[in-house]
């Protein structure tokens, strides 16, 4: 009962930072500024920190926003689907290394378990992961890793996951900042239906 109130209290938080952030866009877009740090600092730093800061923990829903309304779809896309490839690289390679012991040290003072994979079924074990809730992102990537998945399932299928969420967000970023409600409906459609994907995945599952 007490983690499920956690997660809940975790999920809620981070509705609020993104329904904050996404208000900021909408009602206090300084387009002349973020045109100036475009010119003096470009897309190159801010998607490098997108490949890298989300290894040890930081959110990439906000990251995903402002690139969409930084940078546009196209640049905002193709960027985040560069900085993802090398983040979920990191992750798996990180887990693999010799840094193995210290992750499984760190895991062990957490609530998560390292999973066990029954051999043949890593594709459907590594989507179950991808999509349970309540579990941090980079957590899942490290525990992908240490179990054992091939690396091409797991690039795939997280890649995959993840790029269609980093889409949605990337579209509604890009419609806040060009007051587009067209698009943004389409993201916000897009996350719904990623939503009820999520729940009826659950649900099937617990059958």
């Amino acid at each position: 009962m007490q983690e499920t109130r956690v997660r809940w209290i975790m999920g809620l938080a981070g509705a609020v930072v993104i329904a904050a952030l996404g208000a900021w866009i909408w009602l206090a877009w300084d387009r002349e500024f973020f045109l100036a740090w475009k010119r003096e600092a470009g897309s190159g730093p801010f998607f490098i920190a997108l490949a890298i800061m989300p290894m040890f923990g930081f959110p990439t829903t906000p990251f995903f926003l402002m690139a969409g309304a930084t940078f546009g779809v196209v640049v905002g896309l193709a960027g985040s689907a560069l900085s993802l490839a090398v983040n979920l690289a990191l992750c798996y390679w990180i887990a693999r290394s010799g840094l193995r012991r210290v992750l499984e040290a760190w895991l062990a003072r957490t609530r998560y378990e390292l999973p066990e994979v029954t051999p043949g079924r890593e594709f459907q074990f590594t989507l179950l992961v991808k999509m349970t809730p309540g579990i941090p992102t980079f957590i899942k990537n490290y525990l992908l890793g240490l179990s054992g998945v091939p690396f091409t399932i797991y690039f795939a299928v997280s890649f995959t996951v993840t790029l269609a969420y980093a889409a949605a967000f990337i579209v509604l970023g890009e419609s806040m900042s060009t007051h587009d409600l067209g698009w943004g409906a389409w993201a916000l459609a897009a996350l719904a239906l990623l939503g009820l994907a999520l729940w009826w995945f659950r649900r099937r599952r617990h059958r």
